[in-house]
């Protein structure tokens, strides 16, 4: 048996937002930054430096918001189509991308918001002959005779660690259908079921294809169910669970987060085939999770966000801290949280620093 120190158990990685980096640091993000590699190479090694500079101690980085393993981040490396990943679905069905330089980027319509029938889906197969996803194609395959130095990070992953990330089911048919989906569930079942089916089968054929192409093979997958809180449990065993079950069949271990107090989610999420983590957070019970999970079982998790915003007092994010190591048994359980601008970085740090004092992790960053 090998014992684990209490460092092993207990993981801490923070990121900082475009808006809190626009804010902070001036950095634009215009359509450049996401579609030409070489140009968000040279902009995220800018922003690196700066967020190293404003944190030199802490393991905070300008990264993709939990998406990124800073083990797996390596300075050769280029990102290609790193656009999230139910815009990439969207834009292949017809929407169009809106890029903003001082926050996040979206899509502009729903394209899939007045299907009737399950005849009205593209074959999955054939989404590969979209221009955007042959153009990605291409970039891939420039920068390998161009730069043949670097280390190419394709589209739907973030670093070199083989993990794929996806929006969740739920997520991605809001996406694509917009609120359509809610009502469609009780008044066309076989329909929500059938688009759910296509969102599963899409994502596995872009996965592998520029899986592939990369020369990265998957070892898990990250299924961001952002939305999956906003439906009840029994909706969630019958229109998520199936699905997420077949990535996880087919692509490997599943990463499944869910924004939002997600109690009522746990015990239907635990019948996910092949879920390894669980990551959640706004105050989501651990020791819920534990009694279901077991004591073994990784969870990830976000601070509330009332806790990091400006005004909060910092007896808030150690309260939580105490709260949150009592319910969480000692098992293994990693900490994670995005900078926004209206954050008090303060209250971020002092996380950083109890879990230090603590002897719970060492101080320091990765790059």
């Amino acid at each position: 048996m090998i014992l684990l120190k209490n460092s092993d158990m207990v993981k801490i990685q923070a990121s900082v937002s475009k808006g809190w980096l626009h804010q902070n640091g001036g950095f634009i993000f215009p359509d450049q930054y996401y579609l030409d590699p070489f140009f968000r190479r040279d902009q995220d090694q800018k922003m690196n430096r700066f967020v190293r500079e404003q944190f030199p101690d802490f393991a905070i980085y300008n990264m993709e918001d939990n998406l990124v393993q800073s083990g797996y981040v390596k300075d050769n490396q280029i990102l290609v189509g790193a656009i999230q990943p139910n815009m990439i679905l969207a834009a292949v069905l017809g929407a169009q991308f809106s890029f903003f330089e001082n926050t996040d980027s979206d899509v502009m319509g729903k394209p899939l918001e007045h299907i009737s029938s399950a005849d009205e889906l593209p074959v999955p197969e054939t989404i590969l002959n979209h221009p955007l996803i042959k153009r990605l194609g291409e970039q891939m395959q420039e920068i390998s005779n161009r730069s043949p130095e670097l280390r190419i990070i394709p589209p739907f992953f973030w670093d070199e660690s083989g993990r794929a990330t996806i929006h969740g089911i739920i997520t991605t048919s809001l996406k694509l259908t917009g609120d359509n989906i809610m009502t469609l569930m009780m008044t066309d079942p076989d329909l929500a079921h059938a688009v759910h089916q296509w969102i599963v089968d899409a994502y596995v054929v872009l996965i592998q294809h520029f899986a592939t192409l990369g020369n990265l093979p998957v070892t898990s997958v990250h299924v961001g169910e952002c939305a999956g809180t906003m439906i009840s449990s029994e909706l969630y065993t019958d229109f998520v669970v199936p699905y997420i079950s077949q990535l996880g069949d087919k692509l490997g271990a599943i990463r499944l987060h869910s924004c939002g107090i997600s109690d009522h989610l746990i015990e239907p999420a635990s019948h996910i085939k092949n879920l390894r983590i669980i990551d959640t957070g706004s105050g989501t019970s651990i020791r819920r999770i534990r009694e279901i999970m077991g004591n073994d079982f990784e969870i990830n998790l976000f601070p509330p966000t009332n806790i990091l915003q400006q005004g909060a007092a910092q007896s808030g994010a150690v309260s939580w801290l105490d709260h949150t190591l009592s319910e969480n048994l000692g098992g293994p359980l990693q900490i994670a949280f995005h900078l926004e601008g209206d954050y008090d970085v303060r209250n971020g740090l002092i996380i950083f620093e109890e879990l230090e004092k603590r002897g719970l992790i060492s101080g320091g960053r990765l790059y």
